[in-house]
This record gives structure tokens, C-alpha cells and sequence, in this order.
């Protein structure tokens, strides 16, 4: 079947977006629990001495058995400038930053409420320029059982980097070497709209 489902994820990596491409029907699954140690609130960049993590800091609480459509974002601390400051850092001198920075900028000044608004946002931002014209959809209850390519809980950071893409030139390439499935920023800054041919490539595809 042609469709697919996955966890919120805060601007998700290559490998979601790609699978995304290659799916007729796309859901995102809102009503599903928090767990810790996922993408959920965490995305991975390229930076000079390799992958760094961006993580968003929640309201403190008994997240694991929140809905997701219902977790907070933290703004105790600073951390939207935070993860402008890195990504200035790890992409200022990529080929397509100047095209994209000031919108991602932006999009998490926007001070959302809940992590799941905030996902939603940096995905729609992600899917116009690398997978223009695809449509996602929310679900509203909890599904445990799903007919079509479930990903839910398959892509974690202690995993992402075993999952192949196709590979393309990167901002640090010759001091780390190629870094596969980082976040999908990564390939939009390196690539811009030339993303769409790597994501069609894709061995997930």
C-alpha cells in the first residue's frame, strides 16, 4: 500500500523526507505518546567536528505519557537563537544558505507552544522546497496497528547514521568525510532545490 506514518519530528532527517517523496499518502502520527531519545525534539547538523545535536528543552513534566499534541516547548533559556547561532555556524558558507536561513530564522523566533506545532511548521518548510507540492496528514487518535510502511520508533539518533542515502558534496566533506541521513536541513543548504534529485535516488526509495 502507498502510504506511509512517522512520529512529529523536529526538521526530520534525509531518510524520512526521501520515503515521504516516494509515498502517495503521507501521516504524521500526533496522537502517539512522547519518548525520550528520539527525533521528536532533536535534530542532527553537520558542523566542522561532525554531526551536533539541536535539541529543543520541553516544559518539565511526565512528557513520556503526554500525547504529543499536547508537550510544551521550554523558552526558560534562549534556544531558538541557540540553533540559529549553530546552523550560521555549520552552513553560513554552504551554497544556498542566503536562500533559506532568514525563513528557518524566522519560523523558530515564532515562539510555538507545543513541539508538535512547531514539527509541523519545520516540516512544511522542508517539503516546499524538497518535496514541492507533497501533502501530509495528522491523525487525530492513536492507531496502533497500521496498514502501510509504519516507521514510528524506526529512525532514532542512535541509529540515523546506519541508514543510507545517496550521497552528495557536504559542507565538511573533507574534514569528516560524508555524513549520511542527517537532518534534511543539511541537504537543503548544500543542495537547495537540487534536493529533489538526491531524495528520488535514495536507497530507502
Amino acid at each position: 500500500m502507498d502510504r506511509m506514518i512517522v512520529e512529529s519530528m523536529y526538521f526530520p532527517p534525509v531518510s524520512v523526507l526521501s520515503l515521504m517523496g516516494h509515498h502517495q499518502e503521507v501521516w504524521i502520527d500526533e496522537a502517539e505518546h512522547y519518548r525520550k531519545g528520539s527525533f521528536r525534539n532533536k535534530c542532527m547538523i553537520n558542523s566542522s567536528s561532525g554531526p551536533q545535536s539541536l535539541i529543543i528543552p520541553l516544559v518539565k513534566g511526565k512528557n513520556n505519557r503526554q500525547p504529543m499534541s499536547e508537550v510544551l516547548i521550554s523558552y526558560d533559556e534562549d534556544w531558538p537563537r541557540q540553533h540559529l547561532a549553530a546552523i550560521r555556524t555549520s552552513y553560513g558558507k554552504s551554497p544556498y544558505f542566503i536562500y533559506f536561513f532568514d525563513e528557518i530564522e524566522i519560523l523558530l523566533y515564532a515562539r510555538y507552544r507545543k513541539l508538535a506545532e512547531l514539527n509541523r511548521q519545520c516540516l512544511e518548510l522542508l517539503l516546499k522546497y524538497l518535496v514541492p507540492g507533497k501533502k501530509t496528514e495528522v491523525t487525530d487518535l492513536y492507531k496502533k496497528e497500521f496498514e502501510g510502511l509504519d516507521l514510528r520508533h524506526k529512525i532514532l539518533p542512535k541509529n540515523y547514521s546506519g541508514i543510507p542515502v545517496t550521497r552528495y558534496p557536504q559542507v565538511f566533506e573533507d574534514s569528516v568525510g560524508f555524513v549520511p541521513n542527517l537532518s534534511a536541513l543539511d541537504l537543503l543548504f548544500c543542495l537547495g532545490r537540487y534536493s529533489s534529485e538526491v531524495l528520488m535516488k535514495s536507497p530507502l526509495g
